[in-house]
């Protein structure tokens, strides 16, 4: 069901759309769809019970995705489906169930090297064959060409053969009786994205920065709460970098072996997709950092917001205590 409360049969939810060109410029240790993946699990996800109480299923268009910036799992899942099937890849969004998710929806791609399961809210893939896979179950298959639905005496995910055209396999809705009638989609030709201003991140950034610094103030009542410049320095150095160093390893080793020597550290990035400001102060205050009450415990945080276009914001949090070594 549409935004508007009508039906829509589900395969003109599909249509190859093109992705932003700025995700897939630069040079990144990330592949080009994992680069899209990431974009599309940065925009933030609502369950249709919040934005829709009292009413069933509502599946958005990708337009009206990205102008809402907020969505469910099939949002997430149509919009990264859609762009795979726009740069030429086989691509299929699985209906089935998850750990922790319970019913879901995710992404099935293939390619040379197999079949990569996709988790559209997260940004993580999996070999088909993964046990580590949060999907456990497949129940059907769908794409701009047809619905596909597991007739396989297993639905365990990492057992399944992806091969739609074994009909001992999957049971098509469309077939050689009942060809596909070429029903139009109901997405847009193409999306229209907008630059993010580059000021305005800046001032968002700083303003994190603040609100943060005064709400650890806040929550430390009893005790003086001191900075350490340098360490806040090299915590931002580190944040600028892990945008896209996959294996999330500082390029700036030597600043981080300095403060390793000195001080004792207990700390950790955070990352999130900046919505609002409530959100991100809870966050921080859950890590439990501030509550070192030690006499000669010192603060460092560093905020470092990665801008994507529609106003869609990678937030890097670096908070820790510090207590010089003797």
């Amino acid at each position: 069901m549409d935004i508007n409360g009508k039906s829509v049969f589900v395969t003109r939810y599909f249509r190859p759309l093109a992705p932003p060109t700025k995700v897939l410029e630069g040079d990144n240790k990330f592949t080009p769809m994992e680069r899209v993946a990431r974009f599309v699990s940065l925009i933030s996800f609502v369950s249709d019970s919040v934005v829709y109480p009292g009413l069933c299923d509502i599946w958005s268009t990708c337009d009206q995705f990205l102008q809402m910036l907020q969505g469910d799992e099939e949002e997430h899942a149509v919009l990264l489906c859609n762009y795979f099937l726009q740069m030429g890849k086989r691509s299929w969004v699985i209906k089935g169930s998850a750990i922790p998710e319970g019913s879901t929806v995710y992404v099935l791609s293939a390619d040379d090297d197999g079949y990569k399961i996709w988790n559209p809210s997260t940004g993580e893939w999996y070999d088909k064959s993964d046990t580590f896979c949060p999907l456990k179950s497949v129940t059907a298959l769908m794409n701009n060409d047809n619905i596909w639905a597991n007739i396989q005496p297993s639905d365990a995910a990492n057992m399944m053969d992806f091969d739609t055209t074994k009909t001992t396999c999957w049971k098509p809705f469309f077939n050689r009786a009942y060809p596909n009638p070429g029903l139009s989609s109901v997405q847009p030709n193409e999306l229209t994205y907008i630059d993010t201003s580059p000021q305005t991140v800046l001032r968002l950034q700083d303003r994190i920065e603040k609100e943060l610094r005064d709400s650890i103030m806040n929550w430390r009542p009893r005790h003086i709460t001191r900075w350490n410049r340098y360490c806040t320095q090299v915590f931002r150095k580190i944040l600028t970098s892990l945008e896209f160093n996959k294996s999330r390893v500082t390029e700036n080793k030597t600043e981080a072996a300095d403060i390793l020597s000195s001080y004792n550290l207990c700390g950790f990035p955070l990352h999130m997709s900046y919505t609002d400001m409530k959100t991100v102060i809870e966050k921080v205050k859950s890590t439990g950092i501030h509550e070192n009450e030690s006499a000669n415990i010192e603060f460092a945080l560093a905020v470092y917001i990665h801008p994507y276009p529609n106003n869609i914001l990678s937030l890097w949090i670096y908070m820790a205590s510090l207590s010089r070594k003797r």
